[in-house]
């Protein structure tokens, strides 16, 4: 029963640390382009505004947006390993494939430059695996099953 509730909370808590640590990477990038004064991303009349504000934006502001993306999806599939305490792969995955819809979603939404979209959405599954990775080598969890010797 346990492990049940544990793999069923596993996926959404993992999305909900995931967004929580994309947030805090995207802090620096707030902090160094941030919005024009009067801008409401609410507030669909402020679109036009926005799209000057993304256009005017420098190259490095993408790359720290990515930076940011790639780390929530890997923070989250982390996250979401960990709840679920056993190595199997579905929770990256699935955390990963979530974080891809929300970045279509978002990139659409906010009209985000192509280039920077095609770039942004291969990057969700990958960080997701590579997270899910890494929270095993720090807890020395096996998430390849050893193949045995046969004495031939």
């Amino acid at each position: 029963m346990m492990a049940t509730l544990r793999a069923i909370a596993s996926i959404p808590l993992g999305v909900l640390a995931g967004m929580a640590a994309m947030l805090l990477l995207l802090t620096p990038c707030f902090l160094m382009y941030p919005l024009p004064a009067g801008i409401d991303l609410n507030n669909p009349a402020d679109a036009e505004a926005f799209g000057r504000h993304l256009a005017s934006l420098p190259t490095s502001a993408f790359v720290l947006v990515l930076i940011a993306h790639a780390g929530g999806a890997g923070c989250g599939a982390a996250f979401g390993r960990l709840i679920e305490g056993e190595p199997i792969w579905r929770e990256s995955l699935v955390i990963g494939a979530i974080f891809t819809a929300m970045g279509l979603i978002n990139a659409i939404s906010l009209g985000l430059p192509l280039w920077f979209t095609l770039i942004d959405l291969p990057l969700y599954l990958p960080a997701a695996m590579l997270g899910g990775l890494a929270l095993d080598a720090v807890l020395n969890r096996q998430t390849v099953p050893q193949m045995k010797k046969v004495n031939a």
